[in-house]
């Protein structure tokens, strides 16, 4: 995925959890009726898509290719989770903040939240619109919900 870009989440999938010696499938959360992979149905118009896989580690690097997901993060999952106690829809957007080169330091990973951050703020207007304007819609959940 681009640098500096703004990506809906189609899903979002918890990397960490693996209660595979007990019986249940990697990736899934033991007794949570929900998939490994957790589709998200609200599509905001003219937004790129992408999966999404949250977890407790920074990915960098050649860790990259472990990740089933297009994007990585640390919060979506505890999000998805407060939303579903309360019976609110989740709808993720994520700025890529991470670029081709590893991240050394905290200033790799900040020098470009300015830019990210006026294009989310954009994110959320089109989304405000979208809503006011009925075109928030829902779709079915893609097998391969790959970058639109």
């Amino acid at each position: 995925l681009q640098q500096t870009e703004i990506y809906q989440a189609v899903s979002v999938s918890y990397r960490d959890i693996d209660a595979s010696p007990l019986g249940f499938e990697k990736g899934a959360t033991p007794f949570l009726d929900l998939p490994v992979t957790v589709p998200l149905p609200f599509k905001i118009p003219d937004i790129k898509q992408a999966t999404l896989s949250t977890g407790g580690a920074i990915i960098t690097g050649a860790a990259y290719d472990a990740v089933a997901a297009d994007m990585v993060d640390m919060e979506t999952f505890a999000c998805l989770r407060a939303c579903q106690l309360f019976d609110i829809p989740l709808i993720g957007l994520r700025g890529i903040s991470d670029g081709a080169a590893d991240l050394r330091h905290v200033g790799d990973w900040t020098e470009y939240l300015e830019v990210i951050d006026e294009k989310l703020a954009d994110a959320v207007m089109r989304l405000e619109r979208a809503i006011g304007d009925g075109a928030l819609r829902t779709e079915p959940p893609h097998e391969d919900a790959g970058p639109a």
